[in-house]
């Protein structure tokens, strides 16, 4: 169901190099990237290095938000804060009602406060969790923010 879907099969193409591994082929691969269910997708970079995971289904509509997430998770961690920023503003404004989407308003927050320092931009960015994501977890851990 999500993998033929075409919006998620040329998000992946455009984006990644898939790899999909039969977890009881007897390779390594498994061990090695500590997979212990299915499905499990990982973000890694051409370094070898992780940078994210999530696992089981998802439908289409979840799926490439959290890819998309994890496309920006990955450049906030290497630092590269413009891309990150970039990315996850993406999540939030075209897939506002997604699980991912606050925890990406969270994020897009930090990226924005590490590129410039501008802590206007941080607090900004989490009110916004507190206003359109006020039942989320995300939304308790800015619960200290003002309004």
């Amino acid at each position: 169901m999500t993998y033929p879907d075409a919006a998620v099969a040329d998000f992946i193409n455009n984006n990644f190099i898939p790899l999909q591994i039969n977890v009881q082929s007897g390779s390594e691969l498994p061990g090695k990237y500590r997979v212990f269910w299915t499905p499990t997708i990982l973000i890694l970079n051409s370094q070898d290095t992780e940078y994210y995971r999530f696992n089981g289904f998802l439908p289409p509509d979840e799926f490439i938000p959290q890819l998309q997430f994890g496309l920006g998770k990955m450049s906030l961690e290497m630092q590269n804060f413009k891309t990150a920023s970039s990315r996850l503003k993406l999540v939030v404004d075209k897939y506002p009602r997604s699980d991912i989407a606050p925890e990406a308003q969270y994020w897009f927050g930090v990226s924005e406060y590490r590129a410039a320092h501008n802590v206007d931009a941080l607090l900004s960015a989490w009110r916004k969790i507190k206003k359109d994501y006020p039942n989320s977890i995300w939304a308790k851990k800015v619960s200290y923010v003002k309004d």
